[in-house]
């Protein structure tokens, strides 16, 4: 199976996502088809065997949408997209004018020596009311026919109809009226109101979509398109496809970082805050990692390259927020349903209206007034609010958190994490700092020296963080060590291997005496966590190792505890973890959990009907973070966690949970106010249109300022969240 994305152009309202979405979903070979309708783009999950790209995007363009698979900035798609809506609006305002003049003599009864002669004449009116309607409107009506050619409807049908009708009405109400010289009602200038309207509004947001993908164009933006790599005859310039692994890049002051790699040689002070949120600038020394998408500050860096440009953090972020945007959450889907079949309700609607006026109205004008009334009704339905209230606020949300160092990969994690009742922590690399020190070596046999060099012969294979504390202590002493074989971890227990003919294994009281290892129990200090070693099945030594409790951690915990019962969760044992826990303030601990037990204690407390979220940074965690309702993985934790995880904390501060409740929470209330006022306004204007409060040209700015309005208010949550996040 193959995952790939596509752009595509043309659609106007959510029912025109969820049109492409049913008919590639019907492709033979196509698994999964997502599209939104906010970064115009569909995610693809096929079989390439057995149907091709050139076939998928072909079935795209037959619906009447561009499609191309030659990906860039979204934001250039909808630069490209809103200049042709604007350059559309300038000529429909230029034919518009003189109708619109005229209309607004007959409003106002300005005097006739106001308006030139020839605007007043029918003739002319249809003259420009014929181009504006097959001219300017032809995209609205091929929309339409392809949405009726696969028995849909979205926007383009109710203003290619509601266009039609006024047209073909005043069409034939014109000539009529040559031969019997009466006076009667034309509605020419409302076909120009209602094809600039229309414009004016899909032009503006178009740009108000724009200023939503705004964080996200700013990470593109930090891919840099050249690089000066190191060659053996000197310094040359190189496009980014051109970087391979190993090659050495030069970033001297001032300059952006291009690639993932580490530091060859140089030090420098590095600017990481456009990835992890982070203002403070990082030291960068011989032997530390280095990313693209961050720069150089001061002192220059020879950097190895050890990551291809697809695979760098910053294409997986910019990937991960595009990804959050298909997948839909619930709420969404909800509106997809009432979507599909609004604009069809919103016709049989305008039918009623136009058959009951017809029978109630008396006068010889019977058939004109039921004419605009339904007119009205056509005009003011609005499907584009309701399918832009989630997808730009879930937009917005995304990009703005990443920025911030909180990475949502789905949408629909923004709508659960609000929702959850227990909080479940880790305690090393989570609660703690993940920075763990070795306080001291008690050895039984062989000596000290003895039993940390053979511990550190396995532990240099691990990602640990107490492993790798047992390397630092003996490459601080100076310690050789010898090689390993046949090295493997136990998940929540230890590791094993064979070094210099013996059978090692390093990790916890518990698990060396399932294996039968007679281990001598300490009382150690509250908050230290004891490693033994057994060298052929006997306990040769132990490890006192302590881990600095996070500053912020008792006052995260204290925050998390308004929103949701908060345990602690560890394989450590009982005492050690019981005082971490008492330091950061949580009252609820399981210790001596293996991954197997946190599985199922989520799985327990999910049976009870409770949301779970669990917040993690190991492999031992990766099981958890994907089981709970919500997975909240460290930025300094493992591949592993982070993979398995709903949510990246890329920053890796604790903080970053309390900011990541609170875009939650204040994104979906912004959702909530999008889709309240897009169902209140369709609920209210539509009776009113066909009660025959509503003139067809003021609804037709109706139309157009609902749209305006949901997305203005989603660019509002920009500010709103900033601002909450930064006063936490």
């Amino acid at each position: 199976m193959k995952l790939d994305q596509i752009h595509v152009s043309g659609m106007t309202c959510a029912a025109c996502a969820a049109r492409i979405e049913k008919v590639l979903r019907k492709l033979d070979g196509v698994q999964s088809a997502r599209v939104s309708l906010a970064l115009s783009r569909a995610t693809i999950h096929y079989e390439p065997k057995r149907v091709g790209m050139n076939t998928i995007l072909e079935r795209i363009e037959k619906l009447g949408y561009g499609a191309t698979d030659q990906l860039s900035n979204p934001h250039t798609g909808i630069e490209a997209e809103s200049g042709a809506y604007r350059f559309r609006f300038i000529i429909a305002a230029c034919l518009s004018l003189p109708l619109l003049w005229a209309m607004v003599v007959h409003i106002v009864d300005l005097p006739m020596g106001w308006t030139p002669a020839l605007l007043m004449n029918p003739v002319f009116q249809w003259v420009l009311a014929t181009l504006l309607q097959f001219g300017v409107g032809y995209p609205f009506y091929y929309g339409a026919y392809q949405a009726l050619v696969h028995r849909t409807a979205n926007m383009d049908t109710l203003v290619a109809l509601s266009t039609s009708v006024a047209y073909f009405y005043s069409h034939y109400v014109m000539f009529r009226s040559m031969h019997d010289q009466a006076h009667t009602m034309l509605y020419f200038d409302t076909i120009a109101m209602v094809m600039t309207t229309v414009l004016l509004g899909k032009w503006l947001e178009t740009v108000a979509k724009g200023r939503a993908l705004k964080q996200l164009s700013a990470l593109y933006e930090l891919q840099v398109k050249s690089v000066r790599v190191i060659r053996g005859h000197g310094e040359e310039w190189i496009s980014m496809d051109q970087v391979q692994t190993g090659d050495r890049v030069r970033v001297n002051p001032g300059e952006w970082i291009s690639v993932d790699g580490y530091v060859h040689a140089g030090t420098a002070d590095a600017d990481e805050s456009m990835l992890t949120g982070e203002s403070a600038a990082v030291a960068k020394n011989a032997g530390d990692r280095v990313y693209a998408g961050t720069r150089c500050l001061i002192g220059s860096l020879n950097i190895v390259v050890d990551k291809q440009h697809e695979n760098t953090r910053l294409s997986q972020m910019i990937g991960l927020i595009e990804s959050a945007q298909q997948g839909k959450p619930e709420i969404q889907r909800v509106v997809d349903r009432i979507a599909a079949i609004f604009v069809p309700a919103m016709i049989a609607i305008a039918a009623l209206t136009y058959a009951g006026w017809l029978m109630l109205s008396n006068g010889h004008d019977a058939s004109e007034t039921a004419m605009r009334h339904a007119l009205s009704v056509l005009l003011i339905a609005c499907p584009c609010a309701l399918g832009l209230a989630t997808p730009v606020s879930i937009l917005i949300a995304t990009g703005s958190s990443a920025r911030s160092g909180i990475l949502f990969k789905e949408g629909s994690s923004l709508e659960r994490l609000r929702q959850t009742d227990v909080i479940l922590m880790d305690k090393t690399g989570t609660l703690t700092e993940g920075w763990p020190h070795l306080n001291g070596i008690h050895a039984y046999r062989g000596g000290s020296a003895y039993v940390l060099s053979t511990a550190a012969a396995l532990a240099v294979q691990s990602a640990h963080p107490l492993a790798q504390a047992i390397v630092r202590a003996a490459r601080d002493r100076g310690t050789l060590l010898p090689e390993a074989q046949n090295f493997h971890e136990r998940a929540g227990k230890g590791m094993e291997g064979v070094v210099e003919g013996n059978r090692i294994r390093v990790g916890n009281r518990k698990w060396l005496q399932e294996h039968g290892i007679h281990v001598q129990r300490h009382e150690d200090l509250p908050g230290h966590t004891r490693l033994y070693i057994a060298v052929n099945e006997a306990c040769a030594g132990s490890f006192v190792l302590s881990d600095k409790l996070r500053q912020d951690a008792r006052k995260v915990v204290r925050e998390l505890k308004k929103r949701a019962d908060v345990w602690m969760v560890t394989g450590d044992e009982e005492p050690s973890a019981a005082a971490v826990a008492a330091a950061a303030g949580i009252d609820q601990v399981r210790a001596g959990m293996l991954p197997e037990d946190k599985l199922a204690f989520i799985q327990e407390l999910q049976g009870r009907g409770l949301k779970v979220a669990m917040i993690g940074d190991g492999i031992n965690d990766a099981a958890a973070l994907a089981a709970a309702d919500v997975g909240l993985a460290m930025g300094g934790g493992t591949d592993a966690a982070k993979q398995s995880g709903d949510v990246v904390l890329t920053g890796n501060r604790l903080t970053s949970i309390i900011g990541a409740y609170k875009w939650s929470r204040l994104t979906m209330r912004n959702v909530h106010q999008n889709l309240l006022f897009a169902l209140l306004y369709n609920a209210v204007t539509v009776p009113l249109a066909a009660l025959g409060f509503l003139d067809p040209r003021i609804a037709c700015i109706g139309m157009a300022a609902s749209s305006l309005l949901v997305v203005g208010n989603a660019l509002r949550l920009q500010h709103q969240a900033e601002k909450s996040v930064s006063h936490r």
